[in-house]
């Protein structure tokens, strides 16, 4: 897992996004990002681990909204570029989703090709509309489906 303090977030530690830590199981703390006002602009980078070329992989992002999140009227876009040059995009409305509570957001599916290594983008970001609160990013997850 990447946790949100190793993502790129555009305007983090500003008035637009916090930084707040909680307990979330026993005695470990979690260091989280909270969007208080501003647009959507997360980028994570992970390098592919020994990759076996039958296995499929997923990346996620692990979110939460809070109860008085707004201004998700429009689809977020998650952008997932792979080492060989391969880009998956997709659209995902948060406007229906759960609050209060963690969820995941699917980046992107793939298979490795045999030898192949790098980096793996997946980027979380909507810049249209009106500017959007609620949203904690815990993190993004590399891992086998």
């Amino acid at each position: 897992m990447l946790y949100a303090r190793s993502l790129y977030i555009t305007w983090v530690n500003r008035e637009y996004w916090t930084r707040d830590c909680f307990g979330e199981t026993g005695d470990e703390n979690i260091e989280v990002a909270k969007l208080s006002q501003c647009w959507l602009d997360v980028r994570g980078k992970l390098t592919m681990p020994d990759p076996s070329p039958e296995v499929e992989y997923e990346i996620v992002y692990v979110v939460k909204l809070t109860k008085g999140a707004s201004g998700w009227e429009l689809p977020i876009r998650l952008i997932l570029s792979l080492p060989d040059g391969r880009v998956q995009e997709r659209q995902v409305c948060l406007l229906g989703k759960p609050r209060k509570q963690w969820f995941e957001l699917n980046v992107g599916n793939f298979q490795s090709k045999d030898g192949e290594l790098g980096e793996v983008c997946f980027d979380l970001f909507e810049h249209g509309g009106n500017w959007k609160n609620g949203l904690i990013i815990k993190g993004g997850i590399l891992r086998p489906k």
